[in-house]
Parts: structure tokens; C-alpha cells; sequence
């Protein structure tokens, strides 16, 4: 299978919030909430796609860094769960670690549902570690926790 990656353009926001919709019924972010993360590209964000051989977007993530030299968050990585395990939530993590070096962000910071256990290896064998919970994050009882990884 051939995956191939590019950033984010505003005709994709359909497709990547129906995505969002289908596999976060209870918290999924809205159209206005991807139209105001790609509205700060490239200032201090970047989003991309992951795109299957046919261009069909099968996921996509975003990070966002305040200015240079300061750290950096991502707001969101997603995979088509038809294409999970086959390495496009790393690809798509790496890249956003590379941009957040690329602006000399010190960390990158994250929040994870403390119950997914699809994403959490991913996050530790790439060198993010767990520093905190927020309690409630994704609604009553749903935990985040909230993970760093250090870049300089």
C-alpha cells in the first residue's frame, strides 16, 4: 500500500471533520475548529494529510507552536481505523516533531485519552513521556493525560 503525505488545504476540512465526526462521536471537533487551525498556517500551525494510493485522505494531524523557541502542541493525530498499524500515525508524528524543531520549539506536548491503548505505545516508543492527568478532558470520566517530549 502506498501512502503519500501533504499539508492540509481548506477543500480537505469536509472530509477530515466527517472522519473526526466518525470516530469521536462524543467530542469530534467542528468544521470551524479545523478552518481555525489551518487559518494560523503557516504561522504556527501545521496540518497534514495522509493520503491512501486512490487520494482518499485515510488521516490526518496538526501541531501548533505559539512563535520560534517556544514548545509546541499537538492538537491532533488521527488515523482511519482501516489503516491503523501500518506505520502512518508515526510518519505523521515524526513530521510534526520535525516542524517543531524546525522552530526551535524546546518540547512538544500532547493529550492523550488515558484509556488508548493504540496510541500510547506509539507516543512512548517516540519519546514522549506522561507528566500529568487532566481529569474530565474529554468529558466526565474520560482522562487525558498529558505527555512531553523534549527536543533540545
Amino acid at each position: 500500500m502506498s501512502i503519500s503525505y501533504r499539508a492540509m488545504m481548506a477543500l480537505d476540512i469536509p472530509v477530515v471533520a466527517s472522519m473526526e465526526r466518525a470516530i469521536y462521536p462524543h467530542d469530534a471537533w467542528a468544521v470551524t475548529q479545523f478552518k481555525e487551525e489551518l487559518a494560523g498556517v503557516p504561522k504556527n500551525r501545521y496540518l497534514i494529510v495522509a493520503l491512501n494510493s486512490e487520494n482518499q485522505i485515510v488521516g490526518y494531524a496538526g501541531v501548533f507552536a505559539p512563535d520560534y523557541e517556544i514548545d509546541a502542541d499537538i492538537h491532533t493525530l488521527t488515523v482511519d481505523p482501516k489503516y491503523r498499524r501500518q506505520g502512518i500515525g508515526r510518519a505523521m508524528l515524526n513530521q510534526l516533531i520535525d516542524w517543531a524543531k524546525e522552530r526551535k520549539s524546546p518540547a512538544i506536548f500532547l493529550e492523550m485519552r488515558e484509556d488508548n491503548s493504540e496510541a500510547n505505545p506509539l507516543y512512548l516508543s517516540s519519546g514522549f513521556t506522561p507528566i500529568s492527568r487532566r481529569n474530565d478532558y474529554y468529558g466526565t470520566g474520560v482522562h487525558a493525560l498529558v505527555m512531553k517530549k523534549e527536543l533540545s
